[in-house]
């Protein structure tokens, strides 16, 4: 009995001391081959065998020179500076059975072919400091031993989703690669994303979030996703991250919401937005008033409205508002508007300085003496901040001239015409009345001439003279 445990703690620790040596170890840094080009064999591109292991610069071109038998017991490969721009994992792999680290490192590759095939004892693989730019969830999904994977400092933007890993994965690494985090990488902050041992270094390369933390931008926006489809007046809209603004003190970053109604069939505007959202579009809808941006709390904070091709008809009830006196893009081409508080807007365009950009072309506006001269004045004045104040024209009136004329080159002539004079003045009917009175007399004595003659007798009126 006692030599049976003396035996079992012996293969213990032999398998302990196995495990350790066979064990994958973590790189402890990627600069591997960054001086490969140094090396003797990189001048024909050849391999050096120590070992296990084959180190190969600038290509394979020696490894048919190889002992067959002794490449086939090779467990761990790295190629410096491979040749072209795309990999072929079964062309490669094929060579090595027992191959259990791949490294690939400083080089121009861009592209893998196909996926990894079947390699039983493949536990680690870094592929780093390339220009690998593509990967795709499947790419892995063969290796059912593979425990770690370096894909760091490449030229990866995005990911079409969580690779797929066998369950005895331990660990990636991302860090260092250009993410798009305008792509959906949300899949991170889940429990997909758990093997991802670097995420919390990853950081935004892209135009809108350069700079920024992937994580917390992805939580923003997973944040908005949610916020919005909870409530029914946005489940058909589409809510996005505009920017994400640094707090004054630098101590916190607010993310800036963009929310699209448009072509919904909206009459009304939703009641409910997501906090911190300063863009609302909601073109091509039925809406006919604009009385939500006064009363509803929820728009206070939104700076540009885009309301093109609705049916709103007036925005005097914005007049002397808070949201008037603070608006910076506010869009109403293609609507119903004939006229505009005048008075009211120039005052809230003084008082404005965040004002940037006012829409108002395409609306039927009415070109008559009492209003148009002062929208002319008010175009002309904010012609700056009402940038197609040349679209805007009359609408058809039947008879005016000024149909389709632009707003901007009416005179006061044009829409201040005096009546035209009436063709018969006053004395040519006082001429026509004496003229028929007399022509009545005429005849009136031709009659009576007429009528002594034929009968002897005088007019009645003769004979009641004195």
């Amino acid at each position: 009995m006692f030599w049976e445990k003396i035996y079992f703690i012996v293969l213990v620790l032999l398998f302990v001391r196995l495990s350790t040596e066979f064990s994958v170890q973590v790189p402890a840094d990627h600069g591997t081959c960054e001086n490969w080009t140094l090396a003797a064999e990189a001048n024909a591109g050849n391999c050096t065998k120590t070992g296990k292991r084959l180190h190969c610069f600038g290509g394979m071109a020696n490894l048919h020179l190889m002992n067959i038998q002794k490449i086939k017991k090779i467990e761990q490969v790295i190629l410096c500076g491979w040749p072209n721009t795309t990999f072929e994992p079964h062309s490669v792999l094929k060579h090595f059975p027992k191959i259990r680290i791949l490294r690939i490192e400083h080089s121009n590759l861009t592209h893998i072919f196909n996926d990894f095939p079947d390699a039983n004892y493949l536990e680690s693989i870094n592929i780093s400091w390339t220009q690998f730019g593509y990967t795709r969830p499947t790419l892995f999904k063969r290796l059912h031993n593979l425990k770690y994977l370096d894909l760091r400092w490449n030229k990866l933007d995005h990911m079409e989703g969580p690779l797929i890993l066998p369950r005895s994965f331990e660990q990636i690494l991302l860090a260092g690669n250009p993410w798009n985090c305008t792509r959906n990488l949300k899949w991170l902050l889940s429990e997909k994303g758990a093997h991802v041992a670097d995420r919390e270094n990853l950081t935004c390369a892209d135009y809108k979030y350069t700079g920024r933390h992937l994580l917390t931008v992805m939580q923003f926006k997973l944040n908005l996703k949610t916020e919005c489809q909870n409530h029914p007046d946005l489940r058909n809209c589409s809510c996005t991250m505009h920017y994400i603004r640094r707090s004054d003190d630098g101590k916190s970053l607010t993310p800036i919401y963009a929310v699209n109604c448009s072509h919904l069939n909206l009459f009304n505007f939703p009641s409910y937005l997501p906090q911190n959202t300063s863009i609302f579009h909601a073109t091509h809808n039925q809406i006919a008033e604009v009385r939500s941006l006064r009363d509803n709390s929820v728009y206070r904070q939104v700076y540009d409205v885009y309301l093109d091709n609705n049916r709103v008809q007036s925005i005097d009830v914005l007049e002397a508002g808070f949201w008037l006196n603070n608006f910076r893009v506010l869009s109403l081409k293609g609507n119903k508007l004939t006229r505009l508080p005048v008075y009211a807007l120039d005052s809230a365009l003084e008082r404005n300085a965040h004002a940037a950009r006012l829409y108002l072309s395409l609306n039927p506006w009415i070109c008559d003496c009492k209003f148009t001269m002062k929208f002319r004045e008010l175009l002309m004045k904010y012609h700056t901040i009402i940038r197609d104040s040349h679209n805007i024209t009359c609408k058809y009136i039947e008879g005016d001239e000024n149909f389709m004329t632009e707003v901007l080159t009416l005179e006061r002539n044009d829409v201040c015409k005096l009546p035209k004079e009436s063709k018969i003045l006053p004395l040519d009917l006082l001429n026509g009345v004496l003229a028929s009175l007399i022509v009545l007399i005429l005849g009136k004595l031709a009659y009576d001439y007429y009528h002594y003659r034929k009968s002897g007798r005088l007019p009645w009126i003769v004979t009641k003279l004195p």
